[in-house]
C-alpha cells in the first residue's frame, strides 16, 4: 500500500461505489407485489403502448361499437360481357318410313303323304330382300317307328335357302321352324315332306318381311 500512489487509491473508491451502488438498485427493482393498488394511473402509462393481446377478452369485446345504419344502395354494375355460343349439335339421321306390310300365309291343318315333297304355303311377292320365317307343328301317323318329316323354305322354284326337320314317333307333337334372308324375284314356297310313313302338319305360317335399305 505504501507504493499507491493518491490517484490510485481515489480510482479504487470510486469503483467499489460504482459497484456498491449497482447492486443495491438491481435489489430494489420494483415489481407488482411493490405497488399499491390504485396508485397507477393513465399518467405513469406510455402513450400507445397498451396492445389488445394485453387486454381481457371482455373488456375488447366491451370496446365494439353498435352496428351503424345500413348505407345506401350501389349504382348498378355495368351489363356483362355475353358468353360465346355453343357449337350446333349433330342433326341425327332420318327417321325410317312406317312399316312395310309382310307377306304372309298360313294353314291350320295340312296332310303329308308318305316321301313326297308337297307345298303347303306359298307367296307371290314384289321383287327384293326378305327375311322369310316359317314354323309348324308336325305329327306322325306312322306307328311301327319314328317318322322324318322335313320342312325347306323355297325361292323361285331354284333354292332352298333354310330347311328343319324332326325325328316325330306316333301321334306326338315337334315344333319345325326355319329363317333365312334371301333376294327373292316373285315366288316364296313352303314344301314339308314325310319320309317314312304319313303325317300331318298343325299351325303351319310362311311370312316374308321387306328388308329396307339403311337410308344415308
Amino acid at each position: 500500500m505504501g507504493n499507491l500512489r493518491p490517484s490510485t487509491i481515489i480510482a479504487a473508491i470510486v469503483l467499489f461505489i460504482v459497484i456498491g451502488g449497482t447492486a443495491t438498485a438491481a435489489s430494489g427493482l420494483i415489481n407488482g407485489k411493490k405497488i399499491k393498488p390504485g396508485t397507477v394511473t393513465a399518467k405513469q402509462i406510455k402513450n400507445k403502448t397498451i396492445t389488445k393481446a394485453k387486454l381481457a377478452p371482455s373488456a375488447v369485446k366491451s370496446l365494439k361499437g353498435a352496428a351503424g345504419e345500413t348505407g345506401p344502395a350501389g349504382a348498378k354494375g355495368a351489363t356483362g360481357a355475353a358468353g360465346a355460343t355453343g357449337a350446333t349439335g349433330v342433326t341425327g339421321a332420318a327417321g325410317a318410313d312406317g312399316i312395310v306390310q309382310p307377306y304372309s300365309d298360313e294353314k291350320l291343318d295340312y296332310a303329308l303323304p308318305n316321301g313326297e315333297f308337297t307345298t303347303p304355303l306359298t307367296l307371290d311377292v314384289a321383287p327384293g330382300e326378305y327375311l322369310i320365317t316359317a314354323k309348324a307343328n308336325a305329327i306322325s301317323h306312322y306307328s311301327s317307328g319314328t317318322n322324318l318329316i322335313e320342312c325347306t323354305i323355297w325361292t323361285d322354284e331354284t333354292d332352298g335357302v333354310d330347311r328343319a326337320m324332326t325325328d316325330s314317333t306316333y301321334n306326338d307333337y315337334f315344333n319345325l321352324s326355319a329363317t333365312a334372308v334371301a333376294d327373292v324375284d316373285e315366288l316364296i314356297e313352303l314344301r314339308c315332306v314325310a319320309w317314312d310313313g304319313t303325317g300331318a302338319l298343325k299351325d303351319v305360317k310362311l311370312v316374308a318381311q321387306p328388308i329396307q335399305a339403311a337410308q344415308s
